[in-house]
């Protein structure tokens, strides 16, 4: 079985391309990989609720609450699962990054990153024992 990654970006345009992008490239590394999408944090929280994923992608600007608290919530258990998390901005904005990571995010990532260096960070956040992305 393969790994469930929560996408949560408000551009649903984006959301399109990039997780089929991401399916593509990483089944030629012979990764099986679904991506369970939202368009807000409450969708998110929805999605987290229903349970099964291995880890999320979350937009640090999502039009409806604050991401940062979303991460908050995954990362003590409240929002559902328990899961490691990325959140995705499309500037990486230190103070931003220091905040998400302070409220259990592994890292960012970039929206302007290559397909390859978007598929190291996914395949990372997805190991068992992540450290760093």
């Amino acid at each position: 079985m393969g790994k469930r990654i929560l996408f949560a970006e408000e551009d649903a345009g984006f959301r399109r391309v990039f997780t089929h992008a991401m399916r593509e490239a990483l089944a030629t590394e012979r990764l099986d990989v679904a991506f369970v999408e939202a368009g807000s944090v409450a969708e998110a929280r929805t999605r987290l609720r229903e349970g099964s994923l291995d880890a999320a992608l979350i937009d640090i600007t999502l039009p409806d609450g604050n991401v940062i608290d979303l991460v908050g919530e995954i990362n003590d258990g409240r929002a559902g699962s328990r899961i490691p998390t990325l959140v995705l901005t499309a500037k990486l904005d230190p103070s931003v990054v220091v905040r998400a990571v302070e409220a259990g995010a592994s890292g960012a990532l970039s929206k302007v990153l290559s397909v390859p260096e978007s598929v190291d960070a996914i395949k990372r956040l997805t190991d068992a024992g992540l450290s760093e992305v």
